[in-house]
């Protein structure tokens, strides 16, 4: 049997079209448990001590995605790693509620406070929801 190198080529660029396809499946996966978790691709990026553009990267499939960093996306995702590789399995469809974006960077900033003042913070919060919540009566 004797290949021509046009047949050697086109072998070739359909191995390189089958993992570009599965580069962008797995992106896909990615970008939708991120977007599930509310995460935006910094916040995505920051927890697994990586760069915004390189999570955009991995979700359109530019990069292949190595086992470590599968693990990192997975445990910061907290999706066990095999439902994240698994693209054969269709996306979940739950529609979560998104949280606030503004209420996301004040908790992130309240996090950066120390301890006493959270508490302090936390305990003001909690007395307004709950005078928030209960009846009026006059």
């Amino acid at each position: 049997m004797t290949f021509t190198l046009a047949a050697v080529m086109a072998l070739g660029k359909k191995e390189k079209d089958s993992a570009k396809a599965w580069n962008r499946a797995l992106g896909r996966r990615l970008a939708h448990f991120r977007k599930m978790r509310g995460y935006s691709q910094r916040e995505m990026a920051r927890r697994v001590s990586i760069v915004q553009v390189v999570v955009s990267d991995y979700e359109v499939g530019k990069l292949r995605l190595s086992a470590e960093m599968a693990s990192r996306f997975s445990t910061a995702l907290d999706v066990p790693i095999q439902e994240l590789l698994q693209i054969s399995k269709p996306l979940p469809v739950e529609t979560p509620r998104k949280p606030n974006r503004r209420v996301l960077q004040r908790l992130e900033k309240i996090e950066s406070l120390p301890r006493r003042k959270q508490e302090a913070l936390l305990t003001t919060i909690d007395a307004f929801l709950q005078t928030a919540e209960s009846p009026r009566t006059l």
